[in-house]
């Protein structure tokens, strides 16, 4: 093999995510009470995760914790409060997630109520793996 298609391959391997990305977008509205709920989920596949939550318009702390099915049972993985865990003026939450063939999904849980439902966008991105 010729180095200039040894070059081609890792380029298209580099785009071959970016042909079979899933993009979708929404919003999750945000309950006024303390207990944790979830935001999305997803069901078992093998593929990277993006994640893009807007949280302006949040004004308690609030938990974001992620969780993978690990033996048909939640197991959480991570937990941040926002805004205490995240840089100062950050209103926009990116998380990233490599899939292996099991169930993720990511909640939120206000440590206190926050007065009224909060609307709060999201974005996502899914790459396959081939």
């Amino acid at each position: 093999m010729t180095v200039g298609s040894e070059s081609l391959r890792r380029d298209v391997y580099k785009i071959l995510p970016l042909l079979t990305a899933s993009v979708s977008s929404g919003t999750y509205t945000h309950p006024n009470d303390t207990n944790e709920h979830d935001v999305l989920e997803f069901t078992a596949d093998t593929q990277d995760i993006f994640i893009s939550l807007d949280v302006n318009a949040l004004t308690q702390p609030t938990e974001i914790r992620e969780y993978e099915k690990i033996a048909d049972t939640y197991r959480q993985i991570s937990c941040k409060t926002y805004p205490d865990d995240f840089d100062s003026g950050t209103k926009a939450i990116t998380i990233y997630f490599k899939q292996k063939n099991k169930d993720y999904k990511v909640t939120l849980k206000s440590t206190v109520a926050e007065g009224a439902s909060r609307d709060i966008p999201y974005v996502y991105r899914t790459d396959g793996k081939v």
